[in-house]
């Protein structure tokens, strides 16, 4: 039987992983205060845009390793699907806003990616790489992070056969987009530079 207040400690936990600004603290080490410059926000895109590749990179691989802390250690001593759903909840709410920030985090993609890993792991190997090579030719994270969460959720339902999964990582998808709408007005940013866009 699941008892779901078992995981509550773990669930704070999450959020407190997420609620640490790996963007600020990178952006920081060059230097910048990257809420003062670009978009305004402490993700991968706007960092790679106004601080550099390097230090871009470095956030992206980061947040996406805090976001499956959360849930992958959780998957490997097979917990339940729903007990690995409120870890990466928890992890998403701390990102979006973290208490060490005032609250004021960043649109979660990378982390939110990061939850995916243990929650519908298949899916992740399929829809990363295809993810990649879409930031890749487009430059455009956004149509990135869109193409992975389509590939993965239907992965989810059709080859774990885990419906609680593959629906989690589709409110995670449809979070980051509300995130992103609220915080920029848009999901995807026209930019005409040919620099990675959020």
């Amino acid at each position: 039987m699941f008892e779901p207040w078992l995981y509550v400690p773990w669930m704070l936990g999450a959020y407190l992983l997420g609620s640490l600004s790996v963007g600020d603290l990178v952006a920081r080490t060059a230097g910048v205060n990257i809420r003062t410059v670009g978009t305004g926000n402490p993700g991968a895109a706007n960092i790679y845009r106004e601080i550099g590749r390097g230090h871009g990179i470095a956030v992206l691989v980061l947040d996406v390793a805090k976001g499956a802390a959360a849930t992958v250690p959780l998957l490997v001593l097979d917990e339940p699907s729903l007990a690995r759903v409120l870890a990466g909840g928890g992890l998403l709410l701390g990102h979006f806003f973290p208490v060490f920030w005032r609250y004021h985090g960043s649109t979660g993609l990378a982390a939110g990616m990061g939850t995916t890993t243990g929650l519908i792991p298949l899916g992740v190997l399929i829809a990363g790489p295809l993810a990649m090579l879409t930031v890749y030719l487009t430059r455009k994270a956004g149509y990135a992070g869109l193409l992975f969460f389509a590939v993965t959720v239907p992965v989810g339902g059709l080859l774990h056969r885990d419906v609680v999964g593959a629906l989690a990582v589709l409110a995670v998808g449809v979070a980051i987009i509300i995130r992103a709408r609220l915080q920029y007005g848009t999901w995807i940013r026209p930019r005409s530079d040919g620099q990675v866009q959020a």
